[in-house]
């Protein structure tokens, strides 16, 4: 099946499964892989100290893919223009990079720099209202992260299933589902509630090209997503100041180490036999509709 969403027709991509940030880790490896297995893979930003080792991951990225591929921009406070991040967004122009992902306090006149280089701007947050500040500031696509996902996690933050119920009629730009999805059901069940992609990082740590130390890929198998400890961990807050957390619940589905291109393989696969068994049978499955 040919799957056809407003994102995949925005980034180019085959499916729609992105590839979330890596804080503290060369993600270049993962980056490229996804992409080339047809999702959209992207490149943290942040880890890169200096212009030429960033400006080296991005070709480097490109000479193990010829497909689409973004970057992320996370950072806890406003990107001003003496900040980096703009001559690293003057690098990827260069290279070529056409989609840019920010997760920034005060992100706007950097996302409108993106959108003057002919960028697409994706922007993610955790709650409602910043996804509509989002849009108010010119973003083009919402990356919303329900209470089940990892990451910097804020207090407010309102579940998985009720952002998607919501997010259609609140946000008036495409949106892109994030929090614990990690398999074909879940990201079929996001498509039809509304989302145009679904957003992964946990379920992409535990790859063969994941970055991280292979005893925390282990840790991320044995994780028991029902474990009121693991619960407590990702789901509670006991501040009103938002926390960081290492993983999501999509821990509960990771039952192996595998590459990233078995991973979507596998999600595509589960999601294509559900259609079928439910007598779609067309050739392109058309979500930009719904």
């Amino acid at each position: 099946m040919k799957w056809k969403t407003r994102i995949t027709e925005m980034l180019g991509c085959d499916y729609p499964i992105l590839l979330g940030a890596f804080a503290g880790y060369d993600d270049s490896d993962l980056t490229a892989a996804i992409s080339e297995a047809g999702g959209f893979g992207i490149l943290t930003a942040s880890y890169f100290q200096g212009e030429d080792a960033f400006q080296n991951a991005l070709r480097k990225i490109k000479n193990m893919t010829k497909k689409p591929f973004g970057i992320n921009f996370s950072i806890d406070k406003e990107i001003t223009p003496d900040h980096p991040f703009y001559r690293y967004l003057e690098i990827a122009k260069e290279e070529g990079v056409k989609t840019i992902i920010t997760a920034a306090y005060k992100v706007d006149q950097f996302g409108k720099k993106a959108k003057e280089y002919g960028m697409n701007w994706i922007h993610k947050v955790t709650v409602m209202k910043h996804g509509i500040k989002g849009v108010n500031m010119g973003a083009d696509a919402i990356i919303l992260t329900g209470l089940e996902g990892g990451g910097l996690k804020n207090p407010n933050q309102n579940t998985l299933f009720i952002n998607m119920v919501h997010a259609k009629r609140l946000l008036k730009v495409p949106f892109i589902a994030s929090g614990g999805i990690s398999d074909g059901k879940g990201m079929l069940a996001a498509l039809v509630l509304g989302a145009q992609a679904v957003h992964l990082c946990t379920a992409f740590l535990a790859t063969k090209e994941s970055p991280i130390p292979d005893d925390w890929k282990q840790q991320l198998i044995d994780a028991d997503c029902f474990d009121p400890k693991v619960i407590k961990k990702i789901c509670h807050f006991e501040s009103e100041r938002p926390k960081y957390v290492p993983y999501s619940l999509a821990v509960g589905t990771i039952e192996k180490i595998r590459s990233a291109g078995e991973l979507i393989k596998k999600m595509v696969g589960e999601a294509e036999t559900i259609l079928k068994t439910m007598g779609v049978q067309q050739d392109i499955v058309d979500f930009t509709q719904i």
